[in-house]
């Protein structure tokens, strides 16, 4: 697993909330990392080149669905938020 956090809340129940600190908000990031092939301590150029790569598959005009595209295109900028946060 290349990103882990454990469950907040009662006994490890996913909280409601949204935030940095949420549980949502943890899965997101973390999804998000894994699809990029991403590692702790990623770069912005890191997120900008796994992006390229998966748009050429993802992108409407070359047989993706704009529902996948639309998706990727918001994992990279959830990714890219937390490189200029350096929340990592």
């Amino acid at each position: 697993m290349l990103f882990h956090r454990q469950p907040q809340g009662k006994k490890g129940v996913a909280t409601d909330t949204v935030g940095p600190h949420s549980d949502k908000f943890w899965w997101e990031f973390h999804t998000a990392a894994m699809t990029f092939g991403l590692r702790i301590g990623y770069s912005r150029d890191d997120v900008e080149v796994a992006f390229r790569r998966l748009a050429l598959k993802a992108h409407p005009d070359v047989g993706g669905t704009l529902e996948a595209f639309q998706l990727l295109v918001r994992q990279r900028d959830l990714l890219l938020d937390q490189v200029v946060a350096k929340r990592l």
